[in-house]
């Protein structure tokens, strides 16, 4: 264990900043939140290498970002408190449905943040309050408020363009919004009043899944009025999970998974496996954006993302390490899940 505090470096209202959070609090692991500030913001990008969030300080002074990779170091340096389950069926599922949450919902996260006339100005000036060096304990200052001003004005068409890109605009609003209840229904029924996807201990998975419900889902009003309406008992699961520290939970015994965790990965089957597949194509093709069709027949054009291709392809390297015969298991459930393809190349 390393001594010393960690510090997240992003904002409230940051799906991957939250998660980072998340992880720090359930893993009893001193840290500190603050806003990523135009005060810190040139020295933390000249360090990371990038402008995303969050970025995190450890105590001997490295500056690392990706959430995963973060989480994934703090596993390794924590060993007392894991995340990520060592057998290897829960292992993998673990990491297939981590890639899906940070990859895919991201596009609900868009959608739901940016759709609605009313409620994305509102974002914006949450995001622009930790952004462009607003204060949430007393009245901001004139320059204060011009600073966060114009970072909301920044932030909003920025917003709205990614969300575009994501496919998350309005022709895609039927298809999105019925997959992503479902989700939350599935996740609702499989982690219950306090447990995770995997049992009563927290993974990186419900980490993942916790960071995008307290940045975005459950914090915009429009989102929040989207999942009361889909799946209630998430707000609930959300306000409970947020404040667990790690008090010795279990995953479910002799590498088993719950009934139910099924039906999530026929549903990562139907709209991720096909963009990563097209994703993966497009990327080698040098094309901007891919072309894919979900499970419901319709036709979806998408940024072509590198990130998601790391992901694929650390998940397959996950997979090729493992020993027989956890392997064979492992590929016979991505089998009978429609998910082996996208994994096979």
């Amino acid at each position: 264990m390393m001594p010393g505090e960690y510090i997240v470096y992003g904002a409230d209202p940051s799906y991957f900043t939250r998660k980072v959070e998340a992880a720090l609090r359930y893993m009893r692991i001193p840290h500190q939140a603050r806003p990523k500030s135009p005060d810190v913001s040139a020295r933390l990008e000249a360090r990371a290498g990038t402008h995303l969030i969050p970025v995190v300080e450890t105590p001997e002074g490295w500056i690392i970002h990706d959430s995963t990779y973060i989480i994934e170091l703090l596993h390794m340096r924590f060993p007392a408190h894991p995340v990520i389950p060592a057998s290897p069926v829960q292992h993998i599922v673990c990491r297939l449905l981590d890639d899906w949450i940070d990859e895919w919902f991201t596009r609900a996260a868009l959608h739901l943040r940016w759709i609605d006339d009313e409620d994305a100005p509102v974002c914006a000036r949450k995001i622009a309050m930790d952004m462009g060096g607003g204060t949430h304990d007393r009245p901001l200052t004139p320059q204060e408020e011009e600073s966060v001003a114009a970072t909301a004005a920044f932030v909003m068409p920025w917003g709205r363009k990614a969300m575009t890109v994501m496919a998350g605009g309005p022709e895609y609003q039927d298809g999105l919004r019925a997959e992503f209840a479902e989700f939350l229904r599935q996740c609702a029924g499989l982690v219950g009043a306090d447990g995770g996807l995997l049992g009563q201990r927290l993974s990186m998975a419900d980490l993942g899944l916790l960071g995008a419900m307290k940045a975005h889902f459950a914090a915009d009003d429009y989102a929040r009025n989207f999942v009361q309406g889909a799946a209630p008992a998430m707000l609930d699961w959300t306000e409970r999970a947020w404040v667990r520290a790690d008090q010795g939970e279990t995953w479910l015994a002799d590498d088993a998974l719950p009934d139910g965790i099924g039906g999530l990965l026929d549903l990562m089957a139907g709209g991720f496996a096909p963009y990563m597949i097209a994703n993966r194509a497009a990327l080698e093709a040098g094309e901007k954006s891919s072309y894919f069709t979900i499970a419901s027949g319709q036709e979806v054009r998408m940024i072509t993302r590198k990130p998601v291709e790391d992901t694929r392809l650390a998940t397959k390297a996950a997979i090729e390490a493992l020993p027989e015969p956890g392997r064979s298991k492992v590929r016979g459930l991505l089998g009978n899940h429609g998910l082996l393809a996208v994994y096979e190349v």
